[in-house]
């Protein structure tokens, strides 16, 4: 009987969740589809802008994340002073506006030279406005679920950013797919490339309207009442009370890394290296299929293992396993890039299910490294920071690494799930021995009782965290 009234109570919050705020996640799936047309669309990209450059077009996706830091500080400390609901309001705009605009730029082929490296410029431009608008977009987005999320549904919650995000993915690869299929190649390769970005504007729009009357979460409301510094904060001040939280920043940096490699130098780059080496369209979509909807079905219960086992436990899971299995699929991946069985299994599957993991706890993981008064602009930071790095130079290193020796993208998926389970780990330590006051929301479980050393401190935390399982419940 209880665990029936449980769980009728977790699926209520999670469809109030959806019902008040579901213009926060339809954008989420903008953005992120704004991010994988660019990748999928690589290699037309390529020739139009970068004369035929790999490197160059990748390093053209790195500028988005490069930018992300400073939209991380500007939008978070917007979020952090003025509301969460300005800051996504802000951002959302500024998305469309890189995307749409990418879809419209003059490109090599125009037969005039300074029309084809004026679109390039723009190009870049365009990318760094996306770059700055994402960064907001996620930290508040994070910041928002988990302030309005009861803590007994805490990680379901924030999975659904995952989950949204891999819907992005997969609209823009089936955009792709569906363009090819249509105009063809060639038809794709001459102009139709243009599409899947200005085609944006549809569900950003209608997520622009949504957003106008979102409201705020309880959580900051109060925080801003009890605390009148931080209201009339500027951004100098915000960033100085952020830096007091560097060894919690720290911990973030480090835990964006499984995740981000994963997302675009595995899921993203990969798409483009089969299409490269004589994949067919259709097996990427097959393959892509595979591995999106793994993410989009699983991340709920991914979310509730975080919710039984704690986000800690699950974040080291994940990272440890991508660091003992990410060498051996991609050179499964590598070994026959144009085989459907070997691709779904190794690629669609494989990286699928620890893609899954790994994201639907990274967003829940980082907001409880901060207090609600620095929480955006923390995460705005330290999350993007580890996000340009770890992220948006994956590709770029991904393709280097395969151009010195073929296992090498292996070796930098082994990497990266090490540099995640090495932070998970140290945040253990830091928490068992209370060098660091964290969690800030969900007291236990955090590291659950698979973790001897941490279950006595979730127990003792336990009955805290249940009489205040209610009290957040899709706050408003």
């Amino acid at each position: 009987g209880i665990s029936s009234s449980s769980n009728m109570s977790a699926r209520h919050e999670l469809c109030q969740v959806f019902r008040i705020y579901w213009s926060l996640l339809l954008g989420n799936i903008v953005e992120w589809y704004e991010f994988a047309v660019y990748g999928y669309l690589a290699p037309h990209l390529e020739k139009h802008f970068f004369s035929g450059s790999s490197l160059g077009v990748w390093l053209g996706f790195s500028v988005t994340f490069l930018a992300r830091p400073l939209g991380g500080i500007i939008l978070g400390w917007i979020g952090d002073k003025y509301g969460r609901s300005m800051s996504i309001n802000i951002s959302i705009i500024g998305m469309l506006l890189g995307t749409c605009g990418q879809g419209l730029l003059p490109t090599l082929d125009c037969g005039t030279p300074w029309l084809g490296n004026l679109g390039l410029v723009l190009l870049i431009c365009l990318r760094f406005i996306q770059g700055i608008s994402a960064a907001g977009e996620v930290g508040t987005i994070s910041s928002y679920l988990a302030e309005v999320a009861s803590p007994s549904t805490l990680s379901r919650c924030s999975s659904l950013i995952n989950s949204t995000a891999s819907v992005g993915f997969l609209s823009a690869q089936f955009m792709c797919f569906l363009m090819e299929t249509l105009f063809g190649k060639r038809g794709v390769e001459d102009w139709a490339w243009r599409v899947p970005f200005i085609l944006a504007i549809i569900p950003g729009g209608i997520a622009v309207v949504g957003r106008r009357g979102i409201p705020e979460s309880s959580m900051f409301l109060e925080a801003q009442k009890t605390n009148e510094e931080a209201a009339h904060a500027t951004i100098f001040d915000k960033l100085e009370q952020a830096f007091r939280f560097w060894p919690n920043m720290l911990i973030t940096f480090g835990a964006v890394s499984t995740y981000a490699v994963l997302q675009y130098g595995c899921l993203v780059w990969i798409q483009s290296f089969l299409a490269e080496h004589g994949a067919s369209a259709s097996q990427g979509m097959v393959v892509g299929l595979i591995t999106r909807c793994l993410t989009i079905f699983l991340g709920l219960p991914a979310g509730w293992l975080s919710d039984i086992l704690g986000v800690g436990s699950v974040t080291a899971i994940s990272s440890a396993l991508v660091m003992v299995l990410g060498l051996p699929l991609w050179c499964i991946i590598a070994s026959d890039p144009t085989s459907l069985l070997t691709t779904s299994l190794a690629f669609g599957l494989g990286f699928g299910l620890l893609s899954t993991l790994s994201g639907a706890v990274v967003t829940h993981f980082n907001v409880e490294m901060f207090p609600t008064e620095v929480r955006n602009t923390c995460i705005g930071l330290a999350y993007n920071v580890g996000f340009a790095l770890f992220g948006g130079l994956a590709p770029f290193e991904a393709t280097l690494l395969y151009e010195v020796h073929w296992t090498g993208p292996g070796f930098l998926y082994m990497f990266a799930g090490l540099g995640g389970l090495a932070v998970s780990l140290a945040a253990r330590r830091l928490h068992a021995t209370g060098a660091l006051d964290i969690p800030y929301i969900r007291k236990a479980p955090f590291f659950g009782p698979i973790w001897p050393s941490t279950a006595k401190m979730d127990a003792e935390t336990s009955s805290e965290f249940t009489d205040d399982s209610d009290n957040n419940a899709c706050a408003v």
